[in-house]
């Protein structure tokens, strides 16, 4: 027989066991859920908080540039938000106030740190924190202000106008012009036959009359000299085989450094550098000294010191500037010999190269074996007016190495038609940076691709002037926009330094 008192009693406690189990998978369940909706939560909170911490960081990369090349102290601004509500642009110092500002808003707020450094250009460090509820998320920006160098070649325009017309870039049987690096003209370039540019080019195509800029594109491709084919060769140009990696015309025209960019450069050499008066020379050697002939005069225009052939250790910083007497034009500057360390020449008139220049610990070149990664050799030559290779000092073979400025002027060679050697022999070997006024002349051919006089001019970019780092001579004048604003390269982008929910950073 079935006793049926046991049996109800087994069924309540499997029903009891049964509503437990029930209720314990259910308060799994709903504890699954609700953290799965705190990490929601806490990932949506971080993303916001990503968004806030990633517009301090624009925010403050605005200001920056809008401040020029100089820091400013902070000002009064009705709304901090708005730069143009600001006296003046705001950048926190850490003199005013420990160099952080906040700002908060309805989405969230950001607070933001900018630590200025001057070496070896202004360069910031911008750390922005970005807040959220209670997720907050930390990024850092590292920008660096860029140098004029960073062009192989630059130029406002390719008509030279003391030689009454175009300066051409050749590429002939026997004769191939070949520039390495990117290039930028305002003007129009001049092409016969098929030179060979292996990096980007731009060039806006605008007109020159007198020294005015034309501000109309006159053309929409180069000038070719034979017109474009299809195959290169002497009877036509062939774009695609030419400009190996593209070229953009009608672009936007960018402004040569002005003529006040001296005054920076001698204000450094005043400041821990070398200023000579008058006519001067200044020899490298590869032991790291200079020997120099030249005169210093103080404030007053009294002679302090005369050199003839003095060997000496460089100055300090590294700058040496070379200014005109009272009056005069003579503010010029003979080079030539090779480099160890780092300096720059800078002259109130011009530059003239008496021979090679070159470093003695050569950095890596493109094409050619060997070369030091770690090389910091490094010249930088800016003249008022021109620099110029004095023909009848230079070897046939002539190693430039440096980055060149003429502000006003052209690099070029005096006579450019004294025959030297054919245009395997005598080969001009240009390498660093070239940034001129105009176009000049260092070689002569004939229509065949001869080459007459001169030299082959074959430039190659340093790329140690490119890049994340962008490095630059001592006392190099920085590029600005044609705003006047100073431009600053991204040398390391964001990134994330931290990140938080509710105190619990990882």
């Amino acid at each position: 027989m079935i006793n049926l008192h046991q049996n109800k009693g087994f069924a309540l406690a499997f029903a009891l066991i049964f509503f437990f189990l029930i209720v314990s998978f259910m308060a799994v369940y709903v504890l699954a859920v609700a953290s799965a909706v705190s990490q929601a939560n806490s990932t949506a909170n971080l993303k916001k908080a990503y968004y806030a911490a990633d517009t301090g960081l624009l925010d403050a990369y605005e200001r920056v540039t809008q401040a020029g090349v100089n820091t400013v102290s902070s000002s009064i601004c009705v709304n901090p938000n708005i730069p143009s509500s600001c006296a003046s642009p705001y950048i926190p110092s850490n003199a005013t106030d420990n160099g952080v500002y906040a700002i908060g808003s309805v989405n969230g707020s950001y607070k933001v740190s900018i630590q200025y450094f001057s070496s070896p250009r202004a360069n910031y460090i911008i750390t922005s924190t970005g807040t959220y509820l209670n997720a907050s998320k930390t990024l850092q920006l590292k920008i660096i202000g860029a140098a004029i160098s960073k062009y192989a070649y630059w130029s406002t325009t390719e008509i030279n106008q003391s030689l009454g017309g175009a300066l051409w870039w050749v590429g002939m049987p026997g004769f191939v012009m070949l520039t390495d690096g990117p290039v930028q003209t305002n003007g129009q370039l001049n092409i016969f036959g098929n030179p060979i540019f292996n990096s980007p080019v731009t060039e806006a195509n605008l007109s020159i009359s007198g020294t005015t800029l034309g501000t109309v594109p006159t053309s929409s491709t180069p000038n070719y000299y034979y017109g474009t084919s299809a195959t290169p060769g002497g009877d036509g140009s062939d774009p695609n085989y030419i400009f190996q990696e593209g070229i953009t015309n009608q672009a936007p025209a960018i402004d040569l450094p002005p003529q006040q960019t001296l005054n920076g450069i001698k204000t450094t050499a005043s400041a821990g550098g070398l200023v000579l008066t008058g006519t001067s020379q200044v020899i490298f050697n590869p032991t790291g000294t200079i020997t120099v002939t030249g005169k210093v005069k103080n404030s007053l225009g009294v002679v302090t010191a005369t050199y003839t052939n003095k060997t000496m250790t460089p100055p300090a910083n590294g700058v040496i500037y070379v200014q005109s007497n009272s009056g005069q034009s003579d503010g010029n500057v003979t080079v030539q010999g090779t480099v160890s360390g780092q300096l720059t020449v800078a002259a109130d008139q011009n530059i003239y190269l008496s021979g090679s220049v070159q470093y003695n610990d050569q950095p890596v070149r493109p094409g050619v074996p060997g070369g030091d990664p770690n090389s910091t050799d490094m010249l930088g030559l800016v003249a008022n007016q021109n620099i110029t290779v004095i023909e009848a000092d230079a070897p046939t073979q002539l190693e430039i190495e440096a980055v060149m400025v003429a502000l006003q002027g052209s690099f070029q060679v005096d006579q450019y038609g004294v025959y030297r050697g054919n245009a395997t022999t005598a080969v001009m070997d240009q390498f660093g940076s070239l940034i001129n006024f105009e176009c000049g002349a260092t070689g002569e051919m004939d229509m065949s691709g001869n080459l007459l006089g001169g030299w082959n001019q074959i430039q190659s970019y340093d790329s140690r002037l490119g890049g994340t780092m962008a490095l630059a001579p001592p006392g190099f004048p920085p590029y600005t926009n044609n705003a006047g604003n100073a431009v600053y390269s991204k040398y390391l982008h964001p990134q994330a330094i931290t990140e938080c929910v509710s105190g619990v950073c990882g």
